[in-house]
């Protein structure tokens, strides 16, 4: 039987923004602060964007388009082309790249699972709590945490990005909420990490922090490049009210479009007020209980080194 987990774990995800034109922009310094793109090998109307750096975001170019598109939103953009070997694209120093942050990850003792290129799964549990043993540790200062953001904030208080963590941090450190103090010592120590894979290797990358994979993915893009974000289980159903179902780690596909066709549903606040018994009477017995947990904001699949 697979073990069920609740809010014990602290789970990060390490996401590398826009990592081919960063690995790129290491070897030039100067596509730094241009509008630049990575292109597929193939330059058939300019080639394939696989990777957008901010500034040519700015411009409205994305990874839908191909180099000619970029062109025509930015003359000035810069197209770098993925290097070509027997005939075939060669991504060797983008793996390589990423491994050297993975050796970064791996330094502070974390369970670290590379999940593709540029994102690694850490599971920070172990760390938590050897540091929750220092007596010293009191109470996680705010300076700790200065690129740090809550997630399932109101829209209106999305821009207080300082008042909102200083005021959860008091409200964790007055509660007593061990779920949400680990959580936070996690944000620390994930702040410390992108530190040091930007001192050692000039990359800068964005993370999610929760107690499952699921959340950790979610919460990691609300707030890029540069930044990360934590998700407390209290947070889980106002980030789920309108998100779409398809957007969910291990929605995206078939099972997705099942899901919101079977229950004519749209979005993960709708599912979570689906009852249990009836998942468990639309779908094979494993996937009910799967998306009956999902549904809560529990999601039990392990970080795997």
């Amino acid at each position: 039987m697979e073990k069920m987990f609740g809010t014990e774990r602290v789970i990060a995800l390490i996401d590398m923004d826009c990592f081919y034109v960063q690995v790129e922009s290491r070897e030039d310094k100067t596509l730094r602060g241009v509008p630049a793109v990575v292109v597929q090998y193939k330059n058939w109307k300019g080639g394939g964007i696989i990777a957008v750096n901010y500034e040519a975001r700015a411009f409205g170019v994305s990874r839908s388009m191909r180099g000619n598109d970029a062109l025509e939103k930015c003359p000035d953009i810069r197209l770098v082309r993925v290097p070509e070997s027997r005939d075939k694209a060669d991504l060797s120093k983008y793996r390589n790249a990423g491994r050297e942050v993975i050796e970064v990850l791996l330094s502070f003792g974390a369970i670290v699972e590379r999940a593709s290129v540029d994102e690694a799964y850490v599971d920070l549990t172990q760390i938590v709590e050897d540091r929750m043993k220092d007596a010293k540790l009191e109470r996680v200062d705010i300076s700790k945490v200065a690129n740090t953001h809550l997630a399932g904030v109101p829209e209106h208080l999305k821009s207080e990005r300082y008042e909102t963590m200083k005021d959860w941090l008091e409200e964790v450190e007055s509660s007593g909420n061990e779920a949400d103090k680990r959580l936070a010592i996690g944000a620390v120590i994930v702040e410390e990490m992108r530190a040091a894979v930007f001192e050692r290797t000039e990359f800068r990358c964005s993370a999610g922090i929760a107690h499952c994979k699921t959340l950790a993915k979610l919460c990691c893009g609300l707030n890029k490049p540069n930044k990360q974000t934590i998700c407390p289980q209290s947070a889980v159903p106002r980030l789920y009210e309108d998100l779409s179902i398809t957007k969910v780690r291990g929605l995206g596909g078939k099972l997705g479009d099942e899901v919101m066709t079977e229950l004519s549903i749209d979005t993960m606040g709708e599912l979570a007020r689906v009852p249990k018994n009836q998942l468990l009477a639309l779908f094979k017995e494993k996937t009910g209980h799967w998306l009956a947990r999902l549904a809560l904001g529990f999601d039990d699949e392990e970080v795997n080194d």
